[in-house]
């Protein structure tokens, strides 16, 4: 955007808004610095609160990792050893039953066997304990399962009953078998499907080998719901959720599953459940597994969201905290901290807007008013008012001597030529650019012999035409270009537009004239003509030509030296007013121009039409 159009202020407005300005941030940075100091305080305590929670997430995790890791390997090393047969039904089942009753965090130990027999020891979720062997059978066959079914009292365990019943339950098959059958290593694994049905479980697979043959797989399992109780367990403050997710936001476990459901996917939750919407929503925004982010929430406001990793595969803990829960007497007492600074900066935002408006804005302004009749040349407009402020009180009293100077120097250098670049914004600089325009030369019949005559007294003859010709020229719209000696050159449309310059430079010719015949001659032999003007119009290069110590806001090109020309003709056609072709062309009749035929002047290889103005006709 040019500098012209941007908007502009007022000095006196600009200092009441500084002031302004200066005292609501003031304000405003006060309340900042409680605002993060509050925030800081709260983050602080979601960050400890986070790692309090992932650090007992982690260690039960580990916990009953180490107890199914430890477990298992009792049971690879007895039947390793040859201790117990895997086939010993009796001594089997009193190992299974014995390691699952002293191990509450295990669900289930097992054992699968190439044929795809499987044996294993279950803890049921109301507490009782199941033993469940499933027999090899045919492909495509349901096997035969047994399970016999016990009630833990103190000290003991009491049989209950047995059932008899199929099963497709497929051994080999399974996930943690055929993982467990294929590595030397121990194998971690997550299922869903057990022998007793639906129990998402993680599972732990050791292979068994005696004198190099396999002998089965041993599986040790911890179920996801237990996983889920420890979750609900943690000491996280109400209307907040831990969620346990695995690979693609599997969910594992949460502390509190939506309608008593745990949804299987971190997207499944309900949307009314803002919490897993914040987690789902921070989970999509962040690829790592470690962040910590804070989501915008319609029901429960800005909710802290942070991951971490978990000892296990690629598991990971995420954690769901409402703000408020920490914030809300924060928060309150933000609000009587941000009441107690508005009134205080309202308070001295007034007494701000009075010492501005007595102090700066009033003298201010009368020194603005003063600058602009400086601007206008009214020096007389220009006095001294003393103000309290020292700065604006010499600034005043330099403004009167600075207008006492100009008005001064205005003796020297004619106010009517500034005027117009003044007005006209024109920058003092070298440049110019081609502009369409008239040109107006006029000057005195017989000046030299006049000035042979009279010497030093043609004076007062020269500085009334002069005077009359500026007149008629600005009144007309046009700029006075420059004084040659006894002539004047003037030219319209520069620096402002005028879309009738053609005729508003004839009409400045026919006032010039008719000015100079209303007095009396300056000689009896100038008479009958008392001017000579030239009048041209086209493109011309118009600006401030010149170097960058002195410059003149002038035109030059073919245009104007024509128009000088032009003079020369009406001197020798013994008339005062020519004007060329062009010039008349763009009239379009609006005065009476009597043609005169063509004319060679210098400079031209052609010649030229030219007209003169009588002294009657239409006119604009």
């Amino acid at each position: 955007m040019s500098a012209d159009f941007l908007p502009r202020v007022k000095m006196g407005r600009a200092v009441t808004a500084l002031l302004l300005l200066a005292v609501l941030s003031t304000a405003g940075l006060v309340h900042l610095i409680w605002q993060r100091t509050a925030s800081a305080n709260v983050d602080n305590v979601v960050a400890a609160l986070d790692a309090q929670s992932a650090g007992a997430v982690r260690n039960e995790l580990a916990s009953q990792l180490a107890q199914v890791s430890s477990t298992a390997e009792v049971i690879r090393s007895i039947f390793f050893q040859g201790a117990i047969k895997p086939d010993d039904e009796v001594k089997r089942e009193f190992l299974f039953l014995s390691l699952l009753r002293e191990q509450s965090a295990i669900a289930w130990i097992g054992f699968g066997f190439p044929d795809g027999r499987f044996f294993g020891s279950h803890s049921a979720p109301d507490s009782r304990i199941e033993m469940i062997e499933i027999a090899k059978a045919a492909p495509g066959e349901l096997r035969q399962l047994r399970l016999d079914r016990y009630r833990p009292i103190a000290g003991d365990i009491i049989f209950e009953e047995r059932l008899k019943t199929k099963s497709a339950y497929v051994t080999e098959g399974s996930r943690w078998y055929r993982k467990g059958k294929d590595s030397t290593e121990p194998v971690w694994t997550v299922v869903d499907i057990l022998p007793s049905g639906f129990e998402p479980s993680i599972v732990l697979s050791k292979r068994v080998e005696a004198f190099g043959r396999l002998e089965g797989v041993i599986m040790v399992a911890v179920s996801l719901r237990q996983l889920s109780l420890t979750l609900q367990d943690l000491n996280i403050p109400s209307e907040s959720k831990v969620y346990v997710l695995a690979k693609d936001d599997i969910v594992l476990a949460t502390s509190e599953p939506s309608d008593g459901v745990m949804a299987a996917h971190l997207a499944d939750f309900p949307k009314a459940d803002a919490l897993s919407s914040a987690v789902a929503s921070a989970r999509r925004a962040n690829s790592r597994s470690v962040f910590r982010t804070l989501q915008q929430t319609d029901a429960l406001g800005p909710i802290f969201v942070s991951s971490s990793a978990l000892p296990f595969e690629d598991w990971r803990l995420l954690t769901a905290i409402p703000r408020s829960t920490f914030a809300g007497d924060i928060d309150e007492n933000t609000k009587r901290v941000l009441v107690i600074i508005a009134g205080i900066a309202l308070l001295a935002a007034v007494t701000a807007i009075v010492f501005a408006r007595l102090l700066f804005a009033r003298p201010l302004a009368r020194l603005a008013q003063q600058l602009h009749a400086v601007e206008r040349f009214e020096h007389n407009a220009v006095s001294h008012t003393p103000t309290l402020l020292a700065e604006l009180n010499d600034f005043s009293a330099a403004l009167k001597r600075m207008s006492s100077g100009l008005s001064a120097f205005a003796r020297f250098m004619p106010l009517d030529v500034v005027k117009p670049l003044v007005d006209g914004g024109i920058e003092p600089k070298p440049g110019g650019k081609v502009t369409d325009i008239t040109v107006l030369f006029a000057d005195l019949p017989g000046f030299t012999e006049m000035t042979e005559e009279l010497g030093a007294g043609v004076e007062p003859h020269l500085t009334r035409f002069l005077t009359l010709s500026i007149a008629a020229i600005h009144a007309e719209g046009g700029t006075v270009d420059k004084f040659i000696g006894d002539a004047v050159m003037a030219i319209w449309n520069a620096p402002n537009r005028e879309p009738d310059h053609a005729l508003r430079a004839c009409r400045a010719a026919k006032a010039i004239r008719d000015a100079m015949h209303a007095m009396p001659p300056l000689a009896p032999q100038h008479d009958r003509v008392r001017v000579r003007i030239g009048i041209n119009s086209g493109t011309a290069l118009v600006g401030n030509i010149g170097s960058v110590e002195r410059l003149s806001y002038t035109a030059i090109g073919d245009v104007v030296n024509l128009a000088s020309r032009l003079v020369g003709v009406a001197k020798e056609n013994g008339i005062e007013i020519v004007l060329s072709g062009e010039t008349f062309a763009r009239t379009r009749g609006r005065f009476a121009a009597r043609p005169l035929g063509e004319t060679t002047v210098r400079g031209k290889s052609q010649s030229v039409p030219f007209f003169t103005i009588d002294g009657t006709g239409p006119e604009a």
